[in-house]
């Protein structure tokens, strides 16, 4: 997967609106040209699989709503040939053949002819599939499967400007201590997750961190040492979450996490997490005033917001960072 990714699948990231209409005019296009039954995008993870981006909106077509679902990289589909290659595949006509037996493409939908060129990622990663299916036998001449590579070009040179974007957003929203998302990225891709969690009904669970004692780690080992002591707190906390959460410095010795929950449980199993990753924390700092021999701890607050979730985003950070001050408090007693 490409880590200047926003979100598990592209096709949910808002800046990709305007390229997602270009796309679906393509494979609309490139459909009806080919008189085929189907036409897709399909996005591919590496850890969740295949999952159709966009799909043509012909009459032919049966499932013109896309479910949303995906489908496991070790399913036997026609898309799986495509990534595994990395080169384009024709399957003219699938049935009887041995090889898809259990394709479900094949077996329950009916589409024993398939087309598909692979999409990548300006490095070189997968990011999927350009597709045609017919539920009859096609005999597409050397021209016809050009015109897929021609529309394939077309969607390249968007990723390559998504990556720009992501380039110069990441530049622009990054804390260049740590490396996390600074407060602006951290609230960007906190109201996308906000609301991605109303369309589906997630609940959204938030932490704050403070570094306790910030004061004691500047003034007696020196602010290189305060900058280790911030900077093992953020790899702390990316060590801790889960994929699909988002974290940032706040500012000055404040950082958040914001993700989907079942229940505070979650929550409290990433600060232990968090936790137990700074107490075997080693602090290299040669410049220091005095040889470090303690880790940097932590004050946490945590909170979860369920289903329908109504709270702004400034409210639920008000919620979670008076959680940590009460942790804070009962620290110092």
């Amino acid at each position: 997967m490409v880590t200047l990714k926003t979100q598990d699948w592209l096709a949910n990231d808002e800046a990709m609106l305007s390229s997602m209409d270009k796309w679906q005019r393509a494979i609309d296009l490139m459909t009806g040209l080919l008189g085929a039954t189907a036409g897709y995008v399909v996005e591919y993870n590496d850890k969740l699989g295949f999952r159709a981006a966009l799909t043509s909106q012909n009459d032919a077509n049966p499932n013109r709503k896309l479910s949303g679902k995906s489908e496991p990289s070790s399913r036997n589909i026609y898309c799986r040939r495509v990534a595994q290659t990395k080169a384009s595949f024709y399957e003219p006509d699938a049935t009887g053949k041995p090889d898809w037996a259990d394709n479900p493409e094949l077996t329950e939908d009916g589409y024993v002819s398939y087309y598909g060129v692979p999409l990548f990622w300006p490095n070189g990663v997968v990011f999927g599939t350009l597709c045609v299916f017919d539920t009859k036998p096609t005999g597409y001449d050397k021209r016809q499967l050009e015109l897929l590579e021609c529309f394939r070009d077309l969607i390249e040179a968007d990723l390559r400007l998504y990556e720009q974007y992501q380039i110069m957003r990441n530049i622009s929203m990054s804390d260049p201590l740590t490396g996390l998302n600074n407060r602006a990225g951290f609230e960007m891709l906190a109201h996308q997750k906000i609301r991605i969690a109303k369309r589906y009904h997630h609940n959204i669970g938030i932490i704050f961190i403070d570094l306790d004692d910030m004061k004691h780690w500047n003034d007696d080992y020196g602010h290189a040492a305060g900058d280790a002591a911030l900077r093992a707190v953020g790899k702390a906390i990316t060590e801790s979450i889960r994929e699909v959460d988002i974290c940032g410095r706040m500012g000055g010795d404040e950082f958040a996490v914001l993700g989907y929950v079942r229940n505070r449980g979650d929550l409290t199993t990433i600060i232990a997490r968090v936790r137990n990753a700074l107490a075997n924390a080693k602090l290299s700092v040669p410049k220091a005033k005095t040889p470090i021999r303690e880790t940097p701890e932590i004050s946490s607050g945590a909170s979860v917001f369920f289903d329908p979730v109504n709270q702004s985003l400034e409210d639920m950070i008000a919620v979670t960072d008076l959680e940590m001050y009460r942790d804070k408090k009962r620290r110092r007693k």
